[in-house]
C-alpha cells in the first residue's frame, strides 16, 4: 500500500483501532446457512360446541402439516424480534446505558482536521510497525475518553504494542485477550454464559418450498330452538389436502439462540385451512352441502399451541390434554429445526 493510501486510511483505522480491540471481538458472518423447519400438528377433541343458537357435541380429528425451508446469513445479532421478554430486557438495558451516558462527562473530540494531522504524525513516526502503531493509537484514542478512561487505555495500547512481538496465531491473540481482560475491557465470556450476540435470524426466501398437508373429519350432532320448537340437527366437514404455496414464504420467520438451541417461529400468514366439503342436515329440511375452503379450528388447545411454536428446540415433541366440558382434548406436536 502506498504512503497516500495510508494517509487516507489514518484517520479511519489508526483512531478506531485502540477502542476495537479494547472491546471483545466483534462477531463475524459464518455465511449462509439454510435449515428446515417442519412442524407436524394433530388434534383429537371430542366435547361441546356452540356457534349462534346451535348447541351440540362435536368429533373432531385434524392434522396440519408444514415444511419449509428458512435461510440466515449467519450474522449473529443481540437481540430476539421474537421474544417480547427479550425486548423488554433490550429497552431496559438501552435505558441504563443512556441514564450511565448523560453522568459521565465526555473531553470533546477534536476537530476533524486536528485529528488527521495526528494520525498522519503518528504514520510518519511508525511506518510499519504493528507495535508503534497500536501503543500510539492507544494514546491518540484516549485523549477523547473520559479522564478516568485515559490511564486504562493507555495501559492497555502498551500492553497490545507488546503482544505484536508475540508469534502470529494463538499466542498472539491470547496475550490480546489478557491485555483486554488488564484494562477492564472485553473481558471474555465464560464458556457456558455463551456470546453476546447470540441469536441468528432466519426467514423464508421467495421460494422456500413451503409444502402445507391438512386433513380433517368433523362431525357434530346437535339441535337449536326454532319457532316450530326444538330441531336436531347433524354436521360435518371433511377434507385432505398437500399443496405448495410460496406466497407466504417471505413472513416465515425463526430465531435461533446459538447458546442453548432453543427455537422461536413465527407463521405470519401462512393459511391453515383445507379444501373439503362441509355438510347440514336438519329434521325434516333439504340438506345443505358447501364446497371450498375450510378453516381448521384449534379450540381450547391454541394458547397451548402459540405458546409451544416459541419454545422449541432442533427437534423433538410434545403434547398436552385439555379438558372440555365433559370431554378431552388432545394435542401433539412435532417439530424440527435442523441444516439442510
Amino acid at each position: 500500500m502506498s504512503s497516500r493510501s495510508n494517509a487516507r486510511l489514518a484517520p479511519t483505522v489508526l483512531l478506531a483501532l485502540a477502542a476495537f480491540w479494547l472491546l471483545a471481538d466483534t462477531p463475524r458472518a459464518q455465511g449462509l446457512q439454510q435449515r428446515r423447519l417442519v412442524l407436524d400438528v394433530e388434534l383429537q377433541r371430542q366435547g361441546p360446541v356452540q356457534a349462534g343458537a346451535d348447541r351440540g357435541e362435536q368429533t373432531l380429528s385434524q392434522r396440519w402439516q408444514l415444511s419449509a425451508l428458512l435461510q440466515s446469513d449467519g450474522t449473529p445479532i443481540p437481540y430476539n424480534p421474537l421474544d417480547p421478554d427479550d425486548q423488554r430486557r433490550q429497552l431496559q438495558a438501552t435505558q441504563s446505558a443512556q441514564r450511565m451516558a448523560s453522568e459521565v462527562p465526555v473531553a470533546p473530540p477534536p476537530g476533524v482536521a486536528a485529528m488527521q494531522a495526528r494520525a498522519q504524525a503518528l504514520m510518519a513516526r511508525c511506518g510499519q510497525d504493528s507495535a508503534c502503531l497500536m501503543r500510539e493509537a492507544s494514546a491518540l484514542t484516549a485523549a477523547t475518553m473520559p479522564t478516568s478512561t485515559q490511564g486504562r487505555l493507555q495501559a492497555y495500547g502498551n500492553a497490545a504494542a507488546a503482544c505484536e512481538r508475540q508469534p502470529a496465531g494463538k499466542p498472539r491473540k491470547a496475550c490480546r485477550a489478557d491485555a483486554r481482560r488488564a484494562a477492564g475491557g472485553g473481558v471474555d465470556a465464560p464458556q457456558d454464559s455463551g456470546a453476546a450476540t447470540p441469536y441468528l435470524l432466519f426467514t423464508g426466501p421467495m421460494s422456500c418450498g413451503l409444502q402445507l398437508t391438512a386433513k380433517l373429519d368433523e362431525r357434530v350432532r346437535g339441535s337449536f330452538n326454532d319457532v316450530q320448537g326444538v330441531v336436531t340437527y347433524t354436521e360435518s366437514a371433511q377434507g385432505s389436502e398437500t399443496r405448495r404455496d410460496d406466497l407466504p414464504c417471505p413472513t416465515l420467520q425463526a430465531v435461533l439462540d446459538t447458546r442453548n438451541g432453543r427455537v422461536w417461529t413465527a407463521l405470519a400468514l401462512v393459511p391453515q385451512d383445507v379444501l373439503g366439503v362441509r355438510t347440514r342436515e336438519e329434521a325434516n329440511r333439504r340438506p345443505q352441502r358447501h364446497e371450498g375452503r375450510i378453516g381448521l379450528q384449534w379450540r381450547e388447545a391454541q394458547p397451548w399451541l402459540l405458546q409451544r411454536l416459541v419454545q422449541l428446540s432442533a427437534e423433538g415433541q410434545d403434547q398436552a390434554r385439555l379438558p372440555v366440558g365433559t370431554g378431552q382434548a388432545e394435542i401433539k406436536l412435532k417439530w424440527s429445526f435442523r441444516p439442510s
